[in-house]
C-alpha cells in the first residue's frame, strides 16, 4: 500500500481486501449458529411473517413474541429478505427453534449458557428448508457489507484523489473490523441501514466535491426514503442532508456566476435542490410515518420497542454516558448475544490503531496551521471549499448518530456498538487518514495485518469454540474419578475430573461431568452443581441443559459418554480459605453427589505476626493466640483467637488441642477443634498459609474456684500423636504452650 501503487495494483490489493472480506463474513455465517447474534431469529421470522402473509406486520398488546419489537420496524429491509426467501419452504422454523432457559443474555462474565437457542440437526448441512432461508439472508447481510465497503473506497478516492493508500486503509479496517464481519454475517437490518447510509455520504460528497445536478439530488432523494423505510437512522439522514444541501448554497454564494444571477434566482436553486431531494424521499418513507402514527402515536415507533423491553427506564445523559465502556468494546468484538468477549488483547489492537491514527492527526501539524488561519466567521462561512471543512460535515453526522443513539439509550438498554455503524464510513476515513499520515509501509502493513489477525482469531479461536458440543468418549480417562452414580431411569454420572484444584474469590471453576444416557428422553434434563463455602454457604453454582446448554440429553447417542466441560465462577464475596466441597445433581430432586472439593485461598495471604511465639513439628509457627477474657464463671464461654503460619506443604490433618487444666492433670474443659472447623485441614496448607482461626472453650458448671492456664498444641487426627512443640528450638513438657489463664469465680 505505498504511495506509488500503480492503478492494477491498487485494483488487486482492494480485490484481495474485499475477498479476504468475504471469507471472513461467510466463516462467521457458518461457524456461528443460527440466530446467535442480537434479535437475529426476530428479524428472520418476521421475514418469513411477510414472506407467508404479505402483509405488514404490527405489534399488538398481544404480540407475537417470534416477531417481537422487530414487527414494528420500518419494513424495506423484512420484504427484501421476504422476496430471497419466498421460494424456500421454512414453515419449520418455528418447531425447530428451542430457545435455551438458561442462556446468559448480555453477560459476558459467564462461559456456560452463551447460546439463545438449542441447535440441532436440523441446522446441519446440507442446509434445507429454514435452515437454507436464513442463511440465504446471511448472505444478503454480506453482500451489504461488501456495497458498504465500496462506498467506503469510493468516499475515500473523492476526498483525498492522488492518496490511493488512504482508500485501501479505510476499506481494509472495516474489512477486518471483528464486528463488522460478525454482524454482516447475521440476519439484521442493520446491514441495510448501514449500506443506505454510507452510499447517501458518498453521494453527498461527490455532491460537494464535483458539483450537484438534479439527477444527482433525485438519486440521494431515493436513497434517503429507502434509508427511511429501514430504520428511524433514515430520519436522522434527511435531516442531516437537508443541511448539506443549503451549505452547498453557501459554499458556491460567492461565485461570481451566482453574483450574475441575483439572489432571487439563487434561492431558487436552493429551493429546487431541496425539492428534488425531499419529494423523493417523502414520498417513499412519508407513508410510514402515517402508519405508525395511526398505529402507536409515534412516527418513529420507538413506543413498542421501550414497551417490549420493560418500559422507559428513564436514564440521565449522565447515566448513558457511563454505559461508554460497553459501547466502545462492541464497536470492535463482542459476539453472541453481547455475551462472549475475545481476550484483551483483541481490544489492545483495535484500541493501539485508534491510538496511532490519533497521533497521525496530530502529527498533521500543516493542515492543523491552515485551520487555525482562518479564526474568523465569514473566512468559515465562505470559505466552505477547503478540504478541511469535510472533516466538519462528517464529524457532524458521526455526532448526530451518536446523539441519536444516546437519546434512545435515555429509554431502553442499547450500549451496542453496531448502531453506530451506519457513521461507519467517516469513522473509517479518519481512521486510514491518520494511519497514513506517518507515511511508512510498515505501519500500513503492521495495522492492517494486525486487524485481518484480530478478526481470523475471533472466527475460529472466540466463536467456534464457544459453540463446541462435548466430545464423545468410549470410556472414561483415567484422569476421571469413577463415580458411577444412576440420576434417573436414563441418565448416569460416570465421573468427574475437576480441573482447577485452587482458586481464589472471583476465579473460573473449570471441571469435566462424565455423563452417559441409555436413551433420550422425553424432556431435557436440567442439572445443578453447587460448591459450598464456609458456614454452608453456596459460593458458586449452575442450573444448566448438559453440554454448557449446547446439548441436552435429548440429543445424545445412547451408550456413548459425553465429556461435558464447563466452568463456574466463584463469587468474589467468598470468605476464603475454605476447602469447598463440589455437588452435583438434578434440578428438582434433593438429592446431590459429592464429586470433589476444591481450595479457594485469599489471592494474598495476610502478614503474620512476629516473632512467632512456637513451632509445631517441622512446618507450623504458631504466630499469635489470644484469650478474650482474664476471668469466668462456670457455665461462661471463652474465645481463644489463634495464628497460624506454614512454613511447608502439610501431608496430613491436625487438630488443635486446646485445654483448660492444670499442669500435668486432666483437662477440666476442652475445645479441640481442626483449624476453621476442618473447613480448611491442614493437609491441603501450602507454604507462606497464614490462618486466623477462633476457638471457643465453655467452662463447665462443677469446676472449682481457682486460677487455671489455658493449654494449647497440635496433634494428628488419625493418630492422636503430638506434634512436637519447641520455643527457641527448645521442646517443651507434654508438647503443649500456655497461651493465657483463666480465674473461675463463681
Amino acid at each position: 500500500m505505498s504511495l506509488s501503487a500503480s492503478s492494477t495494483r491498487r485494483k488487486w490489493l482492494l480485490l484481495l481486501i474485499l475477498g479476504l472480506y468475504l471469507l471472513l463474513t461467510i466463516g462467521y455465517g457458518i461457524l456461528n449458529p443460527l440466530f446467535e447474534s442480537p434479535d437475529e431469529h426476530w428479524h428472520f421470522f418476521t421475514a418469513q411473517y411477510l414472506a407467508d402473509n404479505w402483509e405488514l406486520p404490527a405489534v399488538t398488546e398481544d404480540y407475537d413474541e417470534w416477531l417481537s419489537q422487530e414487527a414494528a420496524q420500518p419494513p424495506l429491509y423484512y420484504l427484501l429478505s421476504a422476496l430471497l426467501i419466498a421460494p424456500v419452504d421454512a414453515e419449520n422454523g418455528r418447531s425447530a427453534t428451542t430457545p435455551n432457559p438458561f442462556a446468559t443474555i448480555g453477560d459476558a462474565s459467564y462461559q456456560t449458557n452463551i447460546n439463545r437457542f438449542i441447535h440441532t440437526t436440523a441446522e446441519a448441512w446440507p442446509w434445507q428448508d429454514f435452515a437454507l432461508a436464513a442463511h440465504i439472508l446471511r448472505w444478503f447481510s454480506t453482500l451489504l457489507g461488501l456495497g458498504t465497503l465500496l462506498c467506503i473506497y469510493g468516499s475515500s478516492r473523492l476526498v483525498w484523489p492522488t492518496q490511493p493508500d488512504i482508500a485501501l486503509l479505510a476499506a481494509a479496517f472495516v474489512a477486518f473490523l471483528p464486528q463488522f464481519a460478525f454482524l454482516h454475517s447475521s440476519i439484521t437490518n442493520d446491514t441495510l441501514i448501514i449500506f443506505l447510509a454510507s452510499f447517501a455520504l458518498w453521494q453527498i460528497l461527490r455532491v460537494w466535491l464535483t458539483g450537484g445536478s438534479n439527477g444527482r439530488f433525485l438519486l440521494l432523494g431515493i436513497t434517503i426514503g429507502l434509508a427511511i423505510l429501514t430504520k428511524t437512522a433514515g430520519i436522522l439522514l434527511l435531516v442531516y442532508t437537508g443541511g448539506i444541501v443549503f451549505l452547498i448554497w453557501v459554499k458556491n454564494f460567492n461565485t461570481k456566476r451566482q453574483r450574475d444571477e441575483g439572489t432571487k434566482k439563487n434561492l431558487q436553486s436552493l429551493i429546487f435542490n431541496l425539492l428534488w431531494l425531499l419529494l423523493p424521499a417523502l414520498l417513499i418513507g412519508g407513508w410510514l410515518w402515517l402508519r405508525n402514527w395511526q398505529l402507536y402515536g409515534d412516527i418513529t415507533a420507538t413506543e413498542p420497542f421501550i414497551r417490549i423491553a420493560g418500559g422507559d427506564r428513564g436514564y440521565t445523559l449522565w447515566q448513558v454516558l457511563r454505559e461508554y465502556d460497553g459501547l466502545w468494546a462492541s464497536l470492535f468484538a463482542i459476539f453472541g448475544w453481547f455475551n462472549l468477549r475475545p481476550p484483551d488483547w483483541v481490544f489492545w489492537v483495535w484500541n493501539g490503531i485508534v491510538v496511532v491514527a490519533i497521533g497521525g492527526l496530530i502529527k498533521n501539524k500543516e493542515q492543523r496551521l491552515k485551520i487555525a488561519a482562518r479564526p474568523n466567521l465569514q473566512s468559515l462561512i465562505f470559505n466552505l471549499n477547503q478540504p478541511w471543512f469535510i472533516a466538519v460535515l462528517l464529524a457532524v453526522w458521526v455526532l448526530g448518530v451518536y446523539a441519536g443513539l444516546m437519546t434512545f439509550m435515555m429509554k431502553t438498554e442499547a450500549a451496542q456498538g453496531r448502531l453506530l455503524f451506519p457513521a461507519i464510513l467517516p469513522l473509517a476515513l479518519a481512521l486510514a487518514y491518520g494511519v497514513s499520515r506517518f507515511r511508512w509501509r510498515w505501519v500500513y502493513i503492521t495495522t492492517t495485518g494486525l486487524a485481518l489477525a484480530t478478526s481470523v482469531y475471533c472466527l475460529f479461536f472466540v466463536v467456534a469454540p464457544a459453540y463446541a458440543v462435548p466430545p464423545m468418549l468410549d470410556r472414561l480417562p483415567e484422569t476421571a474419578v469413577p463415580l458411577n452414580q444412576s440420576l434417573s431411569h436414563t441418565l448416569t454420572l460416570v465421573g468427574a475430573e475437576i480441573n482447577t484444584e485452587t482458586a481464589v474469590p472471583g476465579d473460573y471453576l473449570t471441571l469435566t461431568l462424565y455423563w452417559q444416557s441409555t436413551q433420550p428422553p422425553a424432556e431435557p434434563s436440567e442439572f445443578v452443581v453447587e460448591l459450598i463455602g464456609r458456614e454452608g454457604e453456596r459460593v458458586a453454582n449452575l442450573h444448566s441443559l448438559h453440554g454448557r446448554g449446547l446439548y441436552p440429553d435429548t440429543l445424545w447417542p445412547s451408550g456413548e459418554i459425553v465429556a461435558d466441560e464447563f466452568s463456574l465462577l466463584i463469587d468474589e464475596t467468598a470468605v476464603a480459605p475454605v476447602l469447598a466441597p463440589l455437588f452435583v445433581g438434578l434440578a428438582g430432586d434433593k438429592a446431590r453427589i459429592r464429586i470433589g472439593e476444591v481450595k479457594i485461598a485469599p489471592e494474598t495471604w495476610p502478614k503474620p505476626a512476629n516473632p512467632p511465639l512456637a513451632q509445631l513439628g517441622d512446618n507450623i509457627l504458631l504466630t499469635q493466640a489470644q484469650v478474650d477474657a482474664t476471668s469466668a464463671k462456670p457455665g461462661d464461654t471463652i474465645t481463644i483467637t489463634v495464628q497460624w503460619q506454614a512454613q511447608n506443604a502439610q501431608n496430613a490433618n491436625f487438630t488443635t488441642l486446646i485445654h483448660l487444666a492444670e499442669a500435668g492433670q486432666p483437662p477440666l474443659a476442652t475445645a479441640d477443634n481442626q483449624p476453621l472447623s476442618g473447613q480448611y485441614p491442614t493437609r491441603v496448607w501450602e507454604t507462606g498459609t497464614v490462618i486466623t482461626d477462633q476457638y471457643t472453650l465453655r467452662i463447665p458448671d462443677d469446676v472449682e474456684n481457682g486460677r487455671y492456664p489455658i493449654w494449647l498444641g497440635m496433634y494428628n487426627s488419625e493418630t492422636i500423636e503430638r506434634l512436637p512443640l519447641t520455643i527457641n528450638g527448645e521442646r517443651q513438657p507434654h508438647d503443649v504452650v500456655v497461651v493465657g489463664y483463666l480465674e473461675i469465680q463463681d
